[in-house]
């Protein structure tokens, strides 16, 4: 390991204890049940494209604490409105170097994810198969997700996604 990536490493370590305890400290009896933002609320009745507008509106008037998650979301609605060129570029956004370097079964999500956008099967089947291998309690919803992705992958992303 070069010197670089030690002191890179010892810098981050504190964070990534803290990500792992707080993924793995919660607990379903813990969550209440949040109030869905109106762009959640159009998508879940299938306007996107307003979906989209109220995400990026809301964006704009944010301190950007969860750009991470909101570039995320865009992803996603972009990809349920076909358009998976925008939905790749957004997707990109979302993932930042921690989460890429340290959280597996993220990357495994994230990379599987932007290989069926790219109608790539390989690479989806290899991220597929790591997520399935040893996948955590908390990120079985994802893991079932990307299962659906390869299995359905002759659908569009809306449909592979919701099996």
């Amino acid at each position: 390991m070069s010197l670089r990536n030690l002191f890179l490493f010892l810098v981050l370590l504190p964070f990534l204890c803290f990500e792992i305890s707080a993924q793995t400290n919660r607990s379903d009896s813990s969550c209440k049940k949040r109030v869905l933002q109106k762009w959640e609320n159009l998508s879940q009745d299938g306007k996107y494209e307003e979906a989209i507008a109220e995400l990026r509106k809301q964006m704009d008037f944010e301190d950007n604490k969860s750009k991470h998650k909101d570039y995320w979301h865009l992803g996603q609605l972009y990809a349920f409105n076909n358009d998976y060129d925008s939905a790749i570029s957004y997707l990109k956004k979302s993932a930042n170097m921690f989460d890429l370097l340290f959280d597996k079964f993220w990357r495994y999500y994230y990379k599987g994810t932007i290989a069926f956008l790219q109608r790539d099967k390989t690479k989806l089947n290899k991220y597929n198969s790591k997520m399935q291998k040893k996948k955590s309690a908390y990120y079985e919803g994802s893991a079932n997700t990307l299962k659906s992705l390869f299995e359905n992958f002759e659908k569009e992303y809306f449909e592979a996604y919701n099996k």
